[in-house]
């Protein structure tokens, strides 16, 4: 999901398989070298092979004989709180936008003005929550906020799922070399920036009371699979 903490997950990860295998850690925090997208070339084959996108998934993915069948490799879901991401989506890129806060919250339902906003994050939500229910040995969601909370156990639960050969010196590594600190001092120059954001604001606070009424009853009316959030409550 969009702003829900990927280059801090694919970092750890990154950071975990360079002190397992011997490679050179992540050059740059978003980790592409290491955790690339589907058409970034493999810069290091002697290591398990990961792919990060945020994409979602196609319809017949929701057939157990899809997966069986093409050999398809197993998923994590990184979601974070909708309000959330949301806010940190319009910090990163408001001046692009050009629009108030308000404005970019009400979203495009033909997905062509912003790059990600609310009606995206419902149909990113639903779409994966789907696959989640039907395929939960396949598919791992991971919450952002429990990721903070916990990330030793979160990232050991990535590795389990994925099968990787990753012990707990390689998972700690991976935790302790990825503080923001190590993360903002690898920015990489060719991107915009705002990867890693150093606010530590309520987000609920850009909410007026009508975004907020806004917010619960799309939320409410179009969202199938909330994923553990309770989009009414604001406290």
């Amino acid at each position: 999901m969009h702003q829900s903490g990927t280059h801090w997950l694919k970092f750890m990860l990154a950071n975990a398989m360079a002190h397992r295998y011997g490679i050179p850690p992540p050059r740059y925090n978003h980790a592409n070298d290491i955790i690339g997208g589907p058409r970034d070339p493999v810069h290091y084959p002697q290591v398990p092979v990961l792919k990060a996108s945020h994409s979602m998934p196609h319809p017949v993915l929701r057939w157990r004989a899809v997966h069986t069948r093409l050999g398809l490799p197993r998923y994590v879901v990184l979601v974070r709180d909708v309000r959330a991401a949301l806010v940190s989506n319009y910090a990163k890129w408001a001046a692009r936008y050009e629009v108030p806060f308000s404005v970019y919250l009400r979203g495009d339902p033909w997905g062509k003005r912003y790059n990600s906003d609310l009606w995206w994050s419902i149909r990113f939500l639903d779409a994966w929550g789907e696959l989640i229910e039907r395929l939960p040995d396949r598919v791992l969601l991971v919450r952002y906020e429990a990721l903070r909370a916990e990330p030793a156990r979160e990232l050991a639960r990535v590795a389990t799922h994925f099968a990787l050969d990753l012990d707990a010196a390689a998972l700690a590594h991976g935790v302790a070399a990825s503080t923001k600190q190590a993360m903002a001092a690898k920015d990489d120059p060719a991107r915009p920036p705002g990867a890693v954001r150093a606010t530590a604001a309520n987000p609920f606070d850009e909410f007026d009371a009508a975004d907020r009424a806004f917010l619960s009853t799309a939320c409410a009316t179009h969202l199938r699979h909330p994923l553990g959030y309770d989009y009414a409550r604001w406290d």
